[in-house]
């Protein structure tokens, strides 16, 4: 027998000798498997073992139609048993990752991508929207004719509104203005034109312009509206009311003859109490033969210490009304005084 032979019958004998999970092991080491890339992924071992075989096959047809090849041949022990598959290197990890998204079992556990934070100026135009329409057509004449229309306080509850939001406008731009980075105007720079966030980032970088401009209607118009001199406004302020009915027998209305002494027909308008028992009664007093006339007057002329304490908000709306009550009835009054 040849030297020849001899050795290839040894290396045939070692080759029976080697354990085929240490012989297949060898063979496949430094490719990544199906199985080994799925787990790898994050997907348990049941989905792997039970999937991997067509995952494989999408991994294959890809890597076929990249590289116009068959992939590589690995050995992989499933159930127990050394089976023949397709094997990639790192290199080819592109090809599995594309089958990852490609393969519809795997493709379930693809994650969604993050949701982009939106950019400074992004949050400044949402938070802004129609801030700016607020404004427009808002001059004098627009604030007469709703004066016309509705009375002397329209104009100011129509400006009321608009200087609330000039100053959420204000702080919106204030906030972009603390935000905004340099790295932030450079990616808006580079975005195509009509790109909604280089869009944003224009609005954004006009937006002082527009608060300003919004800012000077809202002057224009109410002082033009507050120092109109013309006259041309003409509101009506409805019929005036009825004189009260005077009893007979008294010459003021309101009198109950209850006031009667000394020639004078007395009728009480309305009392302001104070603490320690004082008060400001307020009368309409008609002396005989004299023109009547409206007294307010201390109830305790000695005491210096007119007062009234109210530690509640019930005290409070009490003497309120009981000023507005008092009011009323001297306007009312006022017409039987002389002019």
């Amino acid at each position: 027998m040849s030297h020849a032979l001899t050795s290839r019958h040894r290396r045939i004998a070692a080759a029976a000798t080697v354990d085929k999970a240490v012989l297949y092991t060898t063979i496949s080491a430094g490719m990544i498997l199906a199985r080994r890339y799925l787990t790898s992924r994050g997907i348990d071992q049941a989905f792997a073992d039970q999937y991997g075989s067509p995952f494989g096959r999408t991994a294959a047809k890809i890597y076929r139609t990249e590289t116009g090849t068959e992939p590589r041949k690995a050995w992989s022990n499933v159930h127990g048993k050394w089976r023949r598959v397709n094997g990639f290197l790192p290199t080819d990890t592109p090809v599995l990752d594309k089958a990852f998204v490609t393969y519809k079992r795997t493709a379930e556990y693809v994650a969604p991508a993050p949701a982009a934070e939106p950019s400074p100026a992004e949050v400044y135009v949402k938070a802004t929207a129609g801030y700016a329409a607020r404004f427009e057509g808002l001059t004098g004449d627009h604030l007469r004719a709703l004066e016309t229309a509705h009375g002397s306080e329209a104009p100011t509850d129509h400006i009321a509104p608009l200087l609330d939001t000039l100053a959420a406008w204000k702080q919106h731009l204030d906030r972009f203005e603390a935000a905004v980075t340099a790295a932030d105007e450079t990616t808006a720079e580079g975005l195509p034109e009509g790109d909604p966030r280089q869009v944003a980032w224009r609005a954004a970088n006009t937006g002082m312009d527009a608060f300003l401009k919004a800012q000077a209607a809202v002057h224009a118009a109410y002082v033009d509206w507050s120092f109109d001199l013309t006259g041309t406004v003409e509101i009506d302020d409805g019929p005036l009311p009825t004189a009260p009915a005077v009893r007979e027998g008294c010459r003021i209305p309101g009198c109950d003859q209850h006031w009667h002494y000394d020639g004078l027909c007395v009728a009480q308008l309305g009392e302001l109490p104070f603490d320690e028992g004082s008060s400001v009664p307020i009368e309409l007093t008609s002396p005989e033969g004299e023109a009547p006339y409206i007294v307010a007057y201390a109830f305790d002329p000695v005491s210096m210490n007119m007062r009234r304490q109210m530690n509640t908000q019930a005290d409070a709306v009490a003497f309120a009304k009981a000023l507005r009550d008092a009011a009323d009835a001297v306007d009312d009054a006022a017409a039987h005084l002389a002019a």
